[in-house]
């Protein structure tokens, strides 16, 4: 390559990461992996929910816990549904304990795996079709078989 094509070159890359600090700031970041790699886009459209809460339903005596989730709602528009999402480490894996749609702000967890004296972590993602961002998460702690 001629030195007058690499100074070019350097131009060009310069002239685009310019461009690219100097766009808009995005209220969220959601990824979704696609065919060949992982795909990043920014977005102002997509929000999580917020104040998310957990806890134990009232205890019965030998039957599984019940845990109930809440949150305050999203402010998107574009909004879909939610996704209440679990886990039993603070850092994951997470995985999908329900899904309800936008209008509501509270799931309640019947799965028949939740056990006793078990910590659980609940987070909540915004969905927009394959698109979501979670919220941070909350804990709850299961009490004992005869509800101690």
């Amino acid at each position: 390559m001629r030195p007058g094509r690499r100074y070019s070159s350097v131009i060009v890359a310069l002239v685009m990461a310019v461009t690219l600090v100097s766009a808009p700031v995005a209220l969220a970041v959601f990824s979704h992996t696609a065919t060949g790699g992982p795909l990043t886009v920014a977005s102002a459209a997509l929000a999580a929910p917020g104040s998310v809460k957990a806890a134990q339903v009232s205890c019965r005596t030998n039957r599984t816990p019940e845990i109930e989730v809440s949150w305050s709602a999203t402010g998107s528009t574009y909004a879909t549904s939610y996704t209440v999402e679990r886990a039993t480490a603070s850092t994951g894996p997470y995985t999908s304990a329900g899904s309800v749609p936008i209008g509501e702000t509270s799931y309640t967890d019947k799965s028949g795996s939740l056990g006793y004296s078990t910590t659980y972590y609940y987070r909540v993602a915004t969905v927009f079709h394959s698109w979501s961002t979670s919220s941070t998460s909350a804990s709850v702690k299961t009490l004992g078989k005869s509800c101690l």
